[in-house]
């Protein structure tokens, strides 16, 4: 009888264990996504782009959800050519987001071994809203990437050899990774500092410095759809190529490339 009781007993505490671990392979709870957001950057001649984003949220049902609440400071100049950080990952409610807002508390730039400050507008210390809209699962994992385009972002007060002051005046785009596919290419002649461009429709999407040591470039992070691809080097060679399909999930390797 007590065995009786005793195999009871451990029957029924495996069944309250079982049943108050009802997470998926993610750790979720039911009616529960994960969002991680990533960052990375285009090409820019800059020495560093430190830039210190207070909170990331994301906006569901009129509420702001925190997907970053401390304080993040990122060099953007180490995280080019297709590579990505980890800003932030937080479990939220499962449903349709219409916005993420990023608020941008600090900044400074690193321009030939001297550091400056730069100067953030008040729309980044209060918040810039980016979208489209999108839809996290119950269960899933969806990750969104920023690509901060320095290059854009950043406005010179004075001559370039003797600069002022400088501005932060952010440029950069949100793209869910799930939807996204990449360039990719060697550049044989690369002494010249070449830079590759993606451009859709006569706007440059992304860029990216090649690089100096094997001639590898990536533009990651692009949308479907048709690219032209630019590289053009400090000696004016270059390379054109029209009608670059980009599909998601895939990489379009372009090969061995030599500027002319």
């Amino acid at each position: 009888m007590k065995k009786l009781l005793l195999l009871t007993f451990m029957l029924s505490l495996l069944l309250f264990v079982f049943s108050g671990c009802e997470k998926d392979a993610t750790g979720l709870d039911p009616g529960q996504g994960r969002l991680n957001i990533y960052m990375t950057d285009a090409a820019a001649l800059y020495d560093s782009v430190n830039i210190t984003f207070s909170q990331v949220s994301a906006h569901i049902d009129s509420e702001w959800v925190t997907v970053i609440g401390d304080p993040v400071t990122v060099d953007l100049l180490k995280w080019t050519n297709g590579n990505k950080l980890l800003i932030g990952s937080a479990d939220v409610p499962a449903g349709k987001y219409t916005q993420v807002r990023l608020i941008i508390d600090d900044a400074e730039i690193g321009v030939d071994d001297e550091v400056y400050p730069l100067t953030v507008p008040s729309g980044a210390k209060t918040g810039l809203k980016f979208g489209p809209q999108f839809t996290v699962e119950e269960g899933s994992i969806y990750e969104l990437v920023f690509d901060f385009d320095v290059n854009r972002s950043i406005v010179v007060n004075g001559p370039k050899k003797d600069p002022k002051s400088y501005k932060l005046k952010p440029h950069m785009r949100m793209v869910a990774i799930a939807v996204a596919g990449s360039i990719s290419g060697t550049v044989a002649n690369l002494k010249d500092v070449p830079i590759a461009y993606a451009i859709q429709e006569e706007d440059t999407i992304t860029s990216s410095l090649v690089d100096t040591v094997g001639g590898y470039f990536m533009l990651g992070f692009l949308t479907e759809g048709e690219y032209t691809v630019s590289i053009v080097d400090t000696n004016e060679l270059e390379f054109n190529l029209d009608n670059v399909t980009v599909i998601a999930g895939e990489d379009y390797d372009l090969g061995v490339i030599t500027l002319e």
